[in-house]
């Protein structure tokens, strides 16, 4: 069952609930196994005054058929073909009502205070353009480590987990949406813009997502690799990009032969120390 341009619109909001509204964008492609639990992840939250989108690209699998069958939960589905996953992304930004605007792709998961520690971020720290946190990575069905993001390392690597950003809609709309060039680390490049024309970051030490260790870009590594390395060739020298390229592609052979290997230990060791690290800048910068 294919549907070519239909648009849904559920669920009755009060405007008596106190801002900011928060517009959540799914987008999702044949994921009729996975979508189930974002969705589900989003109507559980604490925080009513949200607004839920799903820009599905033409699925053929059945996720339409799944779509129809939670509209208590979404506001708006949009079921067409698009030029990729940026362009997706974009669809749901122009479409947000909200104030702030979080994606959350299918297969991941919020955490049930998500959006309440979120709201009270934005409310807390008015000047900031993107909050962001912590992401559980899962893999077979197991959480395996906890990553906080780093904004100050963005110029380094992607250290900022896609699934825990929030934007407010009028930065996307002063510094820019995502760049339709790029298939896999267009996360990576829209961040690092934000972060070089000034935008303000604040990072959470809550936990805010889960993600699991086999979307597209976890997959196409290398892919991703090569176009955040293109996304830091616009702001910096060969050689500084070069660097940084060959530490994350060697830190990328590393940890996967350490998990071939079973020395997932060792992976986990690294990380453990380096979000304590983290934690600790959080910390003082608090």
């Amino acid at each position: 069952m294919t549907i070519l341009n239909t648009e849904l619109k559920y669920r009755h909001k009060s405007l008596r609930i106190p801002s900011p509204l928060i517009t959540i964008v799914t987008v999702v492609l044949n994921a009729r196994d996975i979508v189930g639990r974002t969705i589900e992840s989003v109507s559980h939250q604490g925080f009513a005054n949200n607004e839920y989108i799903v820009i599905d690209g033409g699925s053929v699998d059945g996720t339409v058929t799944l779509l129809h069958n939670s509209v208590q939960h979404i506001d708006r589905v949009i079921s067409e073909p698009d030029r990729g996953i940026s362009d997706a992304f974009n669809k749901g930004i122009r479409l947000a009502k909200g104030d702030v605007v979080g994606i959350l792709n299918a297969g991941d998961w919020y955490e049930p205070d998500a959006l309440k520690v979120v709201a009270d971020a934005f409310s807390s720290n008015p000047d900031v353009d993107v909050v962001c946190g912590a992401v559980e990575f899962w893999e077979e069905g197991s959480p395996q480590l906890r990553c906080f993001s780093n904004p100050e390392a963005l110029d380094k690597e992607t250290s900022v987990y896609h699934p825990t950003v929030f934007v407010k809609k009028s930065s996307y709309l002063k510094y820019g949406m995502f760049d339709e060039s790029y298939r896999y680390a267009m996360d990576y490049e829209l961040l690092l813009r934000f972060k070089r024309r000034g935008a303000k970051f604040l990072s959470l030490k809550n936990t805010l997502a889960n993600m699991s260790l086999d979307g597209i870009s976890y997959k196409n590594w290398y892919s991703a690799l090569k176009e955040a390395r293109r996304a830091r060739s616009q702001y910096y020298p060969w050689y500084n990009v070069a660097f940084y390229h060959a530490i994350a592609l060697l830190k990328n052979l590393i940890a996967r032969g350490l998990k071939r290997g079973g020395l997932r230990s060792i992976y986990r060791a690294y990380w453990e120390s380096r979000n304590r690290n983290i934690a600790a800048m959080l910390e003082r910068e608090s």
